[in-house]
């Protein structure tokens, strides 16, 4: 009997010790695992880059390879509609005569609600077919027709960072051109196309400063209004042979004279980095609501992180707010490189592409976990996606199996396979949130928006998350992606605000999180990409009876909603003539119950934390 009373302890001991080690074992668990052969079926190219965007408006992402002649290879996803995580080649829908290329910028630019590419050719003239940068206008079914020529971007450069954003305020789409340049004695120099009347593009690099006397050497290009005086800035990165070519820090200068042009600070903010870089973006990593920038060391050269200060455009290079540098390991040759959260915690993590084995290095990419304070952890052997060296130049993100997480797709060089990691991160126990933004017709997928989500809030633990809509250009893809938040342990987001690229604030309170989420121009009811009497006979119909009419996502189709219908009314269509009125809802009464239900709101605002 004695004996039976020593044992159970010691059986329960066993038993503590078991559950310890599986609680271990499952957190040693990767993220990541590779899933290429399922998902692609085991395509292998010479791709140099990948991007994504939803081309045939299904409601999941699809996916364009980007490479030497015959690599350039298009994919549509299945998932909806099968519920299987696979691509189908569909390279039969692009037009014929495309050549070498690098790059893809993915956008509505003509407004039509289907996403449109412009494909950034390396300019290989003589040795293969299409010299020029293509404008692929895509119908919404997956298909393209090629309007370079008829749009006037058509451009003969090699273009290396290639985006469109609306550059001059005037609400439509841009293209900006960052440029490579082959011949040392020819240097083809950077450009932006502005868009005018009826789709066409002019090119006004020159006049308005964007141009360098040494031409090119384009690798990197980040864009976002990092002053807040709402323009959009420019960072270019730069690599050479020599490591000999100044980078450039585009400050816009509209908000200050009226006008389009540019001044080069990057000599006097702190961001001049003369020696060999890739990609680069625009990001806020401290919550601080300030865009820092995130570039990409080449060639064993250091990556950077420069922190906003907020103060007279100047940034400080965060290793001197550490004391040691950002990265553990400069790797081989790193080009590509994207901040995401890939675990879904709130904090930008850094990826690399490592290009080639150098430095006796050997290494296909790399994954820093943030740990907040500007520290850098490598988990890439920790999550699942160490290998050695594969080629290829840059990777995407994104979640192209609709489960909450940051898939990664990563090209290679034509000896390996295709690479897909798929990722289980929404299974940690973090939340996360995905918003699918449709603009007005002037920009539909609301490139160059930024989204803040607050956290938490009257508490301790108060942040406010910034992101942005597809506004930079990276490396070599500019997707076309919902914009992802990380959450961590939040289980609703207090505050969530959107600037749209047209100056529209838009507020929306208590939002559930954990879901993706479409969020139209408010007052766009019916969902059409404008503002108009269809939306208002919409909420007419809805008033009181269900939330298909629903602005700020209460829920309910009521006052709040037609004030923000009548706030953007003619937002996406002609402006309203000097002689015309502002529709008004069929009973004055719904109007006043609107003032009601905003005061009611704005009070109970209010008294949340009182």
């Amino acid at each position: 009997m004695k004996s039976s009373v020593i044992f159970r302890p010691f059986i329960g001991l066993l038993a503590t010790a078991f559950s310890l080690l599986l609680s271990i074992d499952l957190l040693a668990q990767p993220t990541f695992s590779e899933q290429g052969a399922t998902v692609l079926g085991g395509a292998s190219f010479n791709s140099r880059s990948a991007s994504l965007a939803d081309i045939d408006n299904d409601g999941d992402l699809d996916m364009m390879f980007q490479g030497a002649f015959g690599a350039q290879q298009l994919y549509r996803n299945n998932v909806i509609g099968t519920g299987s995580t696979t691509f189908t080649n569909i390279n039969g829908s692009l037009p014929a005569g495309l050549g070498s290329s690098w790059s893809a910028a993915w956008g509505d630019y003509d407004g039509d609600g289907n996403i449109d590419m412009f494909v950034g050719q390396s300019n290989t003239a003589g040795s293969e077919p299409g010299n020029n940068g293509d404008v692929l206008k895509g119908n919404g079914l997956g298909g393209f027709t090629n309007e370079s020529v008829a749009t006037g971007l058509d451009d003969p450069g090699f273009h290396q960072n290639v985006a469109w954003v609306d550059i001059d305020n005037d609400r439509d789409l841009d293209l900006i051109l960052a440029m490579e340049g082959p011949d040392p004695n020819v240097h083809e120099k950077h450009e932006i196309y502005l868009q005018g009347p009826a789709g066409s593009f002019t090119p006004v690099g020159a006049a308005v400063g964007f141009q360098e006397a040494h031409g090119t050497k384009a690798y990197g290009m980040a864009i976002g209004d990092t002053d807040g005086d709402g323009d959009l800035d420019i960072y270019i990165s730069t690599c050479h042979g020599s490591n000999s070519i100044r980078n450039n820090f585009y400050e816009n200068q509209l908000a200050d004279t009226g006008s389009l042009s540019f001044v080069d600070i990057a000599d006097t903010n702190g961001t001049q980095f003369m020696t060999n870089s890739y990609g680069a973006e625009f990001l806020d990593f401290d919550d601080d609501g300030l865009l820092d920038l995130f570039m990409v060391g080449a060639d064993g050269e250091p990556s950077k992180i420069w922190r906003n200060t907020g103060v007279n455009h100047q940034f400080t290079d965060v290793d001197t707010i550490t004391g040691h540098a950002l990265l553990s390991d400069t790797s081989g040759d790193l080009n590509g490189g994207r901040a995401v959260d890939y675990d879904n915690d709130g904090d930008l993590d850094l990826f690399f592409h490592d290009h080639r084995p150098d430095n006796g290095k050997d290494e296909a990419r790399k994954l820093y976990r943030n740990d907040g304070n500007w520290e850098f952890t490598d988990v890439t052997a920790l999550e699942g996606l160490v290998d050695t060296n594969e080629g290829a130049y840059d990777s995407a993100w994104a979640d192209i199996d609709l489960d909450g997480d940051q898939d990664l797709i990563a090209p290679t060089d034509d000896d390996f396979d295709e690479r897909v990691f798929l990722s289980d991160a929404s299974t940690n126990g973090n939340h996360w949130l995905y918003l699918k933004l449709s603009g007005p017709t002037d920009n539909t997928t609301g490139i160059g928006a930024s989204v803040y989500a607050t956290l938490n809030e009257g508490t301790p633990q108060e942040r406010t998350i910034r992101r942005e809509a597809n506004t930079n250009a990276g490396t070599f893809n500019q997707s076309d992606l919902p914009v992802h938040l990380g959450l961590g342990s939040a289980t609703q987001i207090d505050e969530l605000r959107i600037e749209w690229p047209d100056g529209t604030v838009q507020t929306i309170l208590d939002l559930a999180v954990d879901q993706y989420l479409t969020i139209n121009t408010p007052g766009d009811f019916d969902g059409d990409h404008d503002v108009d009497g269809d939306d208002l006979t919409q909420w007419e119909g809805d008033y009181g009876i269900n939330g298909d009419s629903d602005a700020n996502l209460d829920g309910k189709s009521d006052g709040l909603d037609f004030l923000a219908w009548q706030q953007q009314l003619g937002n996406g269509v002609s402006p309203l003539g000097g002689s015309q009125t502002v529709p008004e809802p069929t009973s004055l009464a719904l109007a006043v119950l609107g003032c009601l239900a905003f005061c009611r709101r704005a009070i109970q605002r209010r008294s949340r934390f009182s």
